[in-house]
């Protein structure tokens, strides 16, 4: 352990107290300590000293002139409200009186007088371990408030380039309806649509292992490499396989981007779909019911090369004013606040779709079931659902 004298070296102490020779006796033990030592004579003189210098300990007198030892250790306690400043109450008033007043006003111990310099010298080096520790932990603090808005101010950055990822080559299409909700300030959920030179409509929805940053940052090849083949017209069988060669260049053992992918061609209302690792596509009727479920069987992206099987692509007739729903297991699996905590499932997913036979109405129709399902109970996942009209 540090020794004392160590310890108390280039302390700054203020002494309060109206009686010349204790302020000088005092200030020359201290001294001797190696203390810097400052001095008033009565307690508004002292609040102004201790405005003035920032002192680390405060010996106070308690009965002076123009103010009393009590009332400026409040003053002082309030000027300090971020920074523990002990105060050592002196006096030769009756100990246990004093000791509850001086207490209640906000010191820090007692000592009465005439002072025992040994009995001092302990006080102070006790105090003066624990106003160094507080320094430590302050400039800790500082460091870490600094590092927080750092990582805060990159954050934004990364955000704002991510949602220009996602917004590159899409435009509003009446016939997408979306919704997203991060479970942090990063989404490893994407949602992108685009329409090719011939006006089919590609949308895909993907879902990156885990959430926040590090998954987000593993969507990245996945977006800017959908949006470049759409915009050349590339069928959906090589839009896929593509996604599944990028990602088995770019990501570490390990991650993986699990997604649906959909080329529509409203002009002959047919549909090509490829999806992997993703809870099972719907296939709604004009009135919202459920007529077709599309099995996912296949990996995710980025896991192995695309083989005959992996590389299959289902196509199918849509029926008139027919919708094709994708989501993510953020959603189906968020749960309640119950003791039970309850997930929202497929079927309040499917009852909420089936409410109304207005396409444009089922997304609200999901969010206000999924709102009163989970209440204040926060999800722990990405929540994407996609909602195509075919």
């Amino acid at each position: 352990m540090q020794p004392c004298s160590e310890i108390i070296a280039g302390m700054k102490v203020l002494i309060v107290d109206d009686t010349t020779t204790n302020l000088h006796i005092l200030r020359a033990f201290l001294g001797k300590l190696g203390c810097k030592v400052f001095l008033a004579e009565n307690g508004a003189l002292g609040v102004a000293a201790f405005i003035r210098e920032a002192p680390d300990l405060v010996l106070m007198d308690v009965m002076m002139p123009v103010m009393d030892g009590y009332e400026a250790t409040r003053q002082i306690k309030m000027l300090s409200p971020d920074r523990w400043v002990p105060v050592i109450f002196l006096s030769a008033l009756d100990k246990d009186e004093s000791l509850v007043t001086g207490l209640e006003a906000g010191g820090d111990d007692y000592l009465s007088k005439p002072v025992n310099f040994v009995v001092l010298q302990a006080k102070i080096c006790s105090f003066a371990r624990t106003v160094k520790m507080q320094s430590v932990v302050r400039d800790y603090m500082v460091s870490l408030q600094k590092y927080h808005d750092e990582r805060e101010a990159e954050n934004v950055l990364a955000n704002g380039i991510m949602d220009r990822l996602a917004q590159r080559g899409q435009s509003e299409d009446a016939h997408v309806y979306r919704w997203m909700m991060p479970a942090s300030a990063f989404s490893g959920d994407i949602i992108a649509n685009a329409r090719s030179p011939d006006g089919k409509l590609y949308a895909m929805l993907a879902d990156a292992t885990g959430h926040g940053l590090a998954a987000a940052v593993s969507v990245v090849p996945v977006l800017t490499t959908f949006y470049s083949l759409v915009e050349h017209g590339y069928p959906l069988g090589y839009v896929a396989y593509e996604l599944n060669r990028q990602l088995m260049t770019f990501l570490p053992t390990g991650r993986f981007v699990a997604a649906s992918i959909v080329c529509i061609d409203t002009d002959t209302h047919s549909c090509a779909l490829w999806t992997g690792g993703m809870p099972t596509p719907l296939l709604l009727g004009a009135d919202g019911s459920l007529i077709h479920t599309f099995a996912s069987t296949r990996l995710p992206l980025g896991i192995i090369e695309f083989d005959e099987e992996l590389a299959g692509i289902e196509k199918f007739d849509c029926p008139a004013d027919s919708q094709l729903v994708l989501f993510s297991d953020g959603l189906t699996e968020a749960g309640n606040d119950s003791s039970s905590c309850i997930a929202f499932g497929e079927d309040r997913l499917l009852h909420a779709l089936s409410a109304t036979s207005k396409k444009e109405d089922r997304l609200n129709a999901v969010l206000a079931a999924f709102d009163a399902h989970v209440g204040s109970c926060v999800p722990h996942d990405d929540i994407s659902l996609l909602l195509l009209n075919c």
